[in-house]
């Protein structure tokens, strides 16, 4: 199997979008915006970020579809697993009394 090989013009521009898309989630970080939409943007900023190092610094640009079918199988369990947590979570932490102190 011949794999393309990515140049390194293409690995600097990777890396500078990385980092002005770090820029950009401090920025708005700063911006007076309601919390949901500070959790929006973040969370569409690192899927950005978590992308680009995913097809580019990975290699999985160029990989094979069974490890594509890895990827998003393994995306998908990870979804499924952090939300059933966190709505299990929040389901039941009114079936723990507060105790006062504690």
């Amino acid at each position: 199997m011949s794999s393309r090989i990515i140049s390194q013009a293409t690995y600097i521009a990777v890396l500078i979008v990385l980092v002005l898309l770090t820029c950009l989630t401090v920025g708005v970080s700063f911006i007076s915006l309601s919390p949901n939409w500070h959790l929006v943007l973040g969370l569409l900023i690192g899927i950005c970020k978590a992308s680009l190092v995913g097809l580019f610094f990975m290699h999985l640009i160029d990989s094979r579809p069974t490890i594509w079918a890895v990827v998003w199988v393994s995306l998908f369990w990870v979804t499924i697993v952090f939300f059933a947590l966190t709505f299990s979570d929040y389901v039941t932490r009114s079936w723990i009394p507060y105790v006062p102190g504690h």
